[in-house]
């Protein structure tokens, strides 16, 4: 497996600085809990080949002097020591930026809320108005209906006084016949009470 060599530095750095603190020989679970998280995947291989080097270094300590030992020693120390400042500087920053990342989030959440709240007011408004105009309507169309029946009664009414006026149209005309004939009858009879006063003065002469 190939592993980078950034993280392969990590690792010799944190394995070196345990044995630095009196662990003769960190296990692979000590170096991640170091590290602050890795993957034992990584972890293992590096470490065998580090516990390789350490067995020869370990041999090279028992013929260099205490002097040169304890230099190595507090130069692995201070190489761990800025390694840990550096990455305590690159864990702050990617808080920090989290942290910025997170507030912006918010921001746009609270931003859409917002804009949810003001729609669903929209919503209501617009329901009431429909609900307002369905009410119209209706109310229009009982009208008409109301408006309908009152023509259609009227029309009834009017073919009614329509056929009442022809009824009295005929029965005008009827009596109209009948006076006509009653004046006739009424002229004739005079004609004829005429005609008897003078057949009655002649013969009286």
């Amino acid at each position: 497996m190939k592993i980078k060599p950034e993280i392969r530095e990590r690792i010799v750095v944190a394995a070196s600085a345990l044995a630095a603190e009196g662990i003769d020989s960190p296990t692979n679970e000590q170096v991640r809990e170091r590290m602050g998280g890795g993957s034992l995947s990584h972890i293992s291989p590096v470490m065998r080949e580090w516990r390789e080097s350490r067995k020869a270094e370990v041999v090279a300590a028992l013929e260099m002097p205490a002097e040169l030992r304890k230099a190595i020693e507090s130069s692995v120390g201070q190489v761990w020591t800025a390694a840990s400042k550096l990455a305590s500087a690159q864990v702050e920053t990617v808080r920090q930026e989290a942290d910025a990342a997170i507030e912006a989030a918010t921001g746009e959440r609270d931003e859409a809320l917002a804009e949810v709240s003001r729609l669903e007011e929209r919503i209501a408004e617009l329901q009431k108005a429909v609900t307002e105009k369905e009410q119209a309507v209706s109310q229009a169309r009982e009208e008409l209906e109301r408006d309908r029946a009152q023509s259609s009664k009227l029309i009834s009414d009017n073919a009614a006084l329509v056929a009442r006026v022809d009824d009295r149209d005929e029965q005008i005309k009827g009596l109209k016949a009948e006076w006509k004939e009653s004046r006739d009858d009424n002229k004739a009879l005079q004609n004829e009470l005429v005609e008897i006063a003078r057949d009655s003065g002649k013969g009286k002469r």
